[in-house]
């Protein structure tokens, strides 16, 4: 099993970066978000929505996850590149 945070490489300890609070809590949204759409949410694999749907956040263009990813100090493209790659490596 490939971990979440090969995905998001910056989301923990990046050199020389400041700790920031709201973008921490976004690349955590981000996290979660994967986690539901490979189907390993923590708690409830489907947490309020199918797994198809999650994956749609990840792979079909949105401004809601430019959105997120700008507040997480991510590129969404490479996001959604790095996503569709694990998703595809990674759904059961």
């Amino acid at each position: 099993m490939a971990k979440l945070q090969s995905v998001f490489p910056r989301a923990v300890n990046i050199l020389g970066e400041k700790k920031d609070p709201c973008r921490s809590l976004w690349r955590n949204v981000l996290i979660v978000a994967l986690e539901d759409a490979v189907g390993r949410h923590w708690r409830n694999k489907n947490f309020g929505m199918g797994v198809e749907s999650a994956q749609r956040y990840f792979l079909e263009p949105n401004r809601d996850f430019a959105l997120v990813c700008q507040y997480a100090g991510f590129d969404h493209e490479y996001v959604r590149m790095k996503a569709r790659k694990f998703i595809k490596e990674n759904v059961k």
